[in-house]
């Protein structure tokens, strides 16, 4: 329920090029490659270890790596935000 929203909020300070482009890179390959990505993952790590039951402990790490490096994705987008959005403020004080 907040995926798209908070997605969608990153595009704002954007210029409207690189908001079609940025769109179209995230819809299209993001979604796409994400999905079939993870598949082939899964496919694999039971296909190594021989059941989803045995995998599991390997798939709790991998999940783990990816929750952190979502967070610090997170925040690495924050803070090229906000900068963005300080950068737009001074051109419209200076305008």
């Amino acid at each position: 329920a907040l995926f798209d929203p908070t997605k969608e909020m990153a595009y704002i300070p954007l210029d409207e090029d690189s908001k079609l482009k940025g769109k179209a890179a995230i819809d299209v390959l993001g979604a796409r490659l994400g999905k079939s990505g993870g598949a082939l993952i899964q496919q694999g790590i039971v296909v190594f270890t021989g059941s989803i039951l045995g995998g599991a402990p390997l798939i709790a790490a991998l999940f783990s790596g990816v929750i952190f490096g979502w967070v610090t994705s997170v925040n690495k987008l924050n803070t090229l935000f906000q900068a963005k959005l300080r950068e737009q403020g001074r051109s419209e004080d200076s305008a």
